[in-house]
This record gives structure tokens, sequence and C-alpha cells, in this order.
């Protein structure tokens, strides 16, 4: 078995199987360390996590949003949105977004799991989807949501340096946020708290 089998199959045991979804509320919010009480009202939201095989390695697939956008803009996140009436289920939903923002289409994406929900500061109850993506994918960028799409290697999100915790000022008090960066882009909030419950998943088995 290859090093990039092996981290492949590493995965499919550390996450949710498709069978068993995550039930609200069981991860961080999007600007706190810790669990915040979900919220009745929150807009059911699903992200893909694409995992992209490069050789005998993977790497981690994220979208930077358009600068001009009215929210979050400039932001590095998962290709994903709110789930519409017409999604089948947060699976059904993260891959129509993933194809509405950057062309990827279903059939270039192999699900294989969930990471747990999270609430987001924002409103969204968050489902993140867990999907391999072959290496030949084709981009077609919604141009006035994503500005580009970047990898950044499994390993080095791995690292136990990699993923910090740090101060950000919110609603006139400070609060505990997990980021990292990656050739001068930063990925925190939310997306930070996705990947730290990949990595806690990922070490306890």
């Amino acid at each position: 078995m290859s090093a990039g089998e092996a981290i492949a199959r590493h995965l499919r045991r550390a996450v949710r199987r498709l069978d068993d979804p995550p039930v609200p509320l069981l991860a961080d919010s999007g600007l706190r360390v810790h669990a915040v009480p979900a919220r009745a009202l929150a807009r059911p939201a699903a992200v893909l996590v694409p995992f992209v095989p490069r050789g005998d390695r993977l790497s981690v697939l994220f979208t930077r949003r358009n600068p001009h956008l009215r929210n979050h803009a400039g932001q590095v996140s998962f290709p994903g949105g709110g789930i519409d009436p017409g999604d089948v289920d947060a699976v059904a939903a993260a891959l129509r977004e993933t194809r509405e923002e950057t062309g990827i289409d279903e059939t270039q994406v192999d699900p294989f799991g969930y990471l747990d929900s999270l609430d987001t500061v924002s409103g969204y109850r968050v489902t993140p989807v867990t999907g391999f993506v072959r290496s030949d994918y084709a981009l077609r960028l919604h141009q006035d949501e994503v500005e580009e799409v970047f990898e950044v290697p499994l390993d080095y999100i791995l690292e136990p340096a990699t993923l910090r915790r740090e101060g950000f000022p919110w609603a006139g008090s400070e609060r505990d946020i997990f980021a990292f960066d990656w050739e001068g882009r930063r990925i925190w909030g939310a997306t930070a708290a996705i990947l730290k419950n990949l990595i806690d998943r990922m070490q306890a088995r």
C-alpha cells in the first residue's frame, strides 16, 4: 500500500460515514474555539472539504472569495453554501455549490463522509462533507463569488505547529479562533475550525 493510499484509508476511518450524518451541534463556531448553544433558527448549509491526490500525497482544496463581496470578502473558505429545498441532503448541496462556485463537476468528486457540524456566528449550521476530487479537475470559476482556487498539502496542515490559536476582536471582546497561513493567505474562523475537527478525528484513530 502506498503512502497516499494509507492516508486516504485513514481519512475514511476518521470521518463519519455517509449513512451516519452528524447531528447539530457537534463542533466549534466560526469565531470561537468552544462549542456554542445550537440555534433553533440557524440556516442549514454544507461545504465540501475536498482532498486531491498529488502523487503519493494528498492536498486540500480551498477557495478565496471575491474581495468585492459584501460578506466575508477575500476570505478563504471551502466551496459550499446554504442547503436549498431542491437539495436531497447535505452531500447534494455541497456538490452543487462546488460546481456553481468552481466548475468542478459532481462526476469528479467521490464523497466519502462527514466531519462534525458547526454553528457559525453568521447564522448558519454547517455540515462539512469530505470528498476525494480527481487530480485532473477542470475549473470554471464563478468570478463574482470566487477569486481563486488553491491547494495546501495535507501534510502541512497536519503538522503540529501549523494550526494555532489566536485572539480575534468580536462584539467588543476578544475570542479565540484557529488560524494558519499558507503562501500569504490566511485560513481562519469556520474553515480552520473544520480542519481542527479533522485533525482531532485523525489523531483519535
